[in-house]
């Protein structure tokens, strides 16, 4: 069993509608991150294809999940033995997803997830809603969960995927002034309230009109940053360690001290 596992982020400007220029970005950050002793890297929400297009860009610049972008960072992969979590305008059928897939070290695609909860008329306007959160995968003995931007900011989501064995949750996100927040203050206590690790890779600087505000982030069980991003293009690296997990979850049983007979509102609609 790996009782520790090395995450890299990425923090970086978006370049939509350009996606030579972000696999290119993959590529150089896959480098930095192997060299860095990384096992897995995350990039933003809708990295590879940029997240504030109009429609009609959306649309165009859309990419299957098993398309050439992802052949393409498969080799990335492998060349770097490096696993690598990227978010995308995925188009599936008739639909357009917004998404994210995580590849492994071997060039195999390991998970795809769709995002669950659309935030605005933006995300409404652009992409349909996913309908499902994926079950959780496995790599390098860690159980890995996906959430996107938005999801997050739903306590349930987060613990589901404890609940079901969540050691860490991969959140790509695109999270715009003035919502600060979120990274500093809302997913620190979700990592804090459910004994897990999260990463939160977010844009800076500006895409088109839009500003984000960075701020992106590794965090512990105990709800502690092991890392943490200002307003600039970085690179994050921490090492997780299991037996912080089970340290956080013995001082404070949480799991065990729960009462579900008594939430079951939460699961009905108003």
């Amino acid at each position: 069993m790996n009782e520790t596992l090395t995450v890299a982020l990425v923090q970086h400007v978006s370049t939509p509608g350009q996606i030579d220029a972000s696999l290119q970005r993959i590529e150089t950050y896959a480098k930095k991150a192997c060299e860095a002793g990384a096992q897995l890297l995350l990039f933003p929400e809708a990295s590879l294809t940029g997240y504030n297009n109009s429609e009609s860009v959306n649309q165009s610049i859309a990419q299957h999940a098993y398309g050439d972008s992802a052949g393409t960072i498969a080799n990335i992969c492998r060349t770097n033995n490096l696993a690598i979590a990227y978010g995308f305008a995925e188009k599936y059928q008739d639909k357009i997803y917004n998404s994210v897939q995580l590849i492994d070290a071997n060039g195999d695609a390991q998970a795809l997830y769709r995002k669950t909860h659309l935030w605005g008329k933006q995300d409404r306007t652009l992409f349909s809603q996913g309908e499902d959160l994926v079950s959780l995968i496995e790599l390098n003995g860690w159980q890995i969960g996906f959430l996107i931007c938005y999801d997050i900011e739903f306590p349930e989501n987060v613990r589901r995927l404890s609940l079901d064995g969540a050691e860490l949750i991969l959140t790509p996100t695109a999270l715009m002034s003035p919502w600060t927040t979120v990274a500093n203050r809302v997913v620190p206590v979700r990592a804090y309230e459910n004994q897990v690790y999260i990463a939160y890779a977010n844009f800076c600087g500006n895409e088109y009109e839009q500003e984000y505000v960075g701020h992106s982030c590794i965090v512990g069980p105990d709800g502690e940053d092991l890392a943490k991003a200002a307003h600039d293009e970085v690179m994050l690296v921490a090492k997780l360690d299991k037996a912080h997990i089970e340290k956080c979850r013995t001082a404070l049983p949480y799991h065990r001290d729960r009462r579900p007979s008594l939430y079951g509102a939460l699961s009905h609609d108003d």
